[in-house]
């Protein structure tokens, strides 16, 4: 499920991006980096936010990463419309700044008004299962022109981290034994607070690592939701504590004071926190990756 503050926070203008749009196994896609296949052959598919590739920050984060992997990173275009409209975050911003008082009751009721146009269609079609034979597909066929040696990760956030965590279920080709995915990051995660099966599939059909970067306050994937996944998941995998022993390894590291959004979207204040938490994916995909 979605809640206010995924469709809240800033607009970024601390760099431009440098990657470019490409069509990309028939879908089109922001292409990051990957340029020096001496330094890294493999590659990240980003799975974004519900504003994806109508929001900057998307890709500056996608260019970030690429920098500090040498990945070649990709951002297909698959979220519902083509992603959230940004005028949505000043919408959203005006309509939760403050409490509702006799003063600020009309306004806040007509920014609502132009709101329903946006969010009950994307809350109605915008679950990230309706494309998602289109993302397995795309990452299969990512997976499939990979050079020898290389691999394939996967990032996602918010909207995306609901396919990055079950593509890690997924293998090479249909009914092959390969796993498709070789490391998987996320951010502020929606749709998986209430599945925590999904996480624990995800780390153990195939031992694939797993990290997530955790909102203290979110509104879904808290602190307390995490350590209660991060339980459930350590007692289906034997006790295992995610360092390596018996071939797991997972990471679920809380931000403090981090709300929703964090990872992508962060205002100036929370942005020692995306700083962070952009090093955790990059040690994370150095490691695994690289």
């Amino acid at each position: 499920m979605s809640c206010p503050d995924c469709f809240r926070g800033a607009v970024h203008n601390h760099s431009e991006p440098t990657g470019k749009i490409e069509t990309v196994h028939g879908i089109q896609a922001y292409v990051a980096g990957g340029s020096d296949p001496a330094r890294s052959k493999s590659a990240i598919i980003y799975l974004p936010d519900a504003f994806s590739l109508k929001l900057v920050n998307n890709k500056i984060l996608a260019d970030k990463y690429a920098a500090s992997t040498g990945c070649r990173v990709y951002i297909p275009d698959v979220v519902y419309q083509g992603g959230m409209p940004t005028v949505v975050l000043e919408k959203m911003d005006h309509l939760m700044d403050s409490r509702l008082s006799v003063f600020n009751f009309l306004p806040k009721v007509f920014t609502a008004l132009t709101l329903i146009p946006y969010i009950v269609p994307f809350m109605y079609n915008g679950h990230p299962k309706n494309p998602y034979p289109t993302i397995l597909k795309f990452a299969r066929d990512v997976r499939a022109e990979l050079p020898e040696g290389a691999k394939l990760g996967v990032c996602g956030f918010c909207w995306g981290a609901w396919p990055a965590t079950k593509l890690c279920t997924e293998t090479t080709v249909q009914g092959g034994q390969e796993r498709l995915i070789d490391a998987q990051f996320n951010g502020h995660p929606s749709y998986i607070s209430g599945e925590p099966q999904m996480v624990v599939d995800a780390v153990k059909t195939f031992k694939v690592p797993y990290a997530s970067a955790v909102a203290e306050k979110d509104f879904q994937f808290n602190a307390d939701v995490a350590a209660k996944v991060e339980a459930e998941l350590r007692e289906a995998i034997g006790g295992s504590k995610g360092d390596g022993e018996d071939g797991y390894h997972y990471d679920f590291r809380v931000y403090k004071g981090a709300t929703h959004g964090f990872c992508v979207k962060a205002r100036e204040v929370d942005m020692q926190n995306y700083h962070d938490a952009a090093k955790q994916a990059a040690d994370w995909f150095n490691k695994f990756l690289n």
